[in-house]
């Protein structure tokens, strides 16, 4: 779905941002985890996996697949039925957008979920 070929020197930014990555990661895993939702809490496991190992041409590439971002049972559109922690889960994920768009690796049709969870945020707040 998304082609990325980077070479190591681009991939610096992600480096600088790693411990971000990492952070936002670990708490959308332990969201997901909690909520039921494990084989999505799985994919983020192995993308932190794939950081940690200095993986960064196959995370760039899983980051932006079908599992987290596509149709039904990616990531981003799970169900979380707490209320409380569906919003913290949204929060986090506008984290990771954010993230993707600083170190430049964000793919095609991934800012409308930004856009997305961040007015579904506003109106919660009305």
């Amino acid at each position: 779905m998304f082609i990325f070929k980077k070479k190591i020197n681009d991939f610096v930014l992600i480096i600088e941002e790693r411990p971000n990555f990492v952070l936002t990661l670990t708490t959308l895993m332990e969201l997901l985890k909690s909520s039921g939702n494990n084989a999505q809490s799985d994919l983020i496991y192995k993308l932190i996996d794939l950081l940690n190992q200095n993986n960064l041409s196959d995370f760039v590439k899983q980051i932006n697949g079908v599992d987290m971002w596509g149709g039904s049972g990616a990531v981003w559109e799970v169900y979380i039925e707490d209320k409380k922690v569906a919003t913290e889960f949204e929060k986090e994920i506008i984290t990771l957008i954010r993230l993707m768009e600083k170190t430049e690796i964000i793919g095609k049709g991934i800012k409308p979920i930004k856009k997305f969870f961040e007015k579904n945020l506003k109106q919660d707040k009305v």
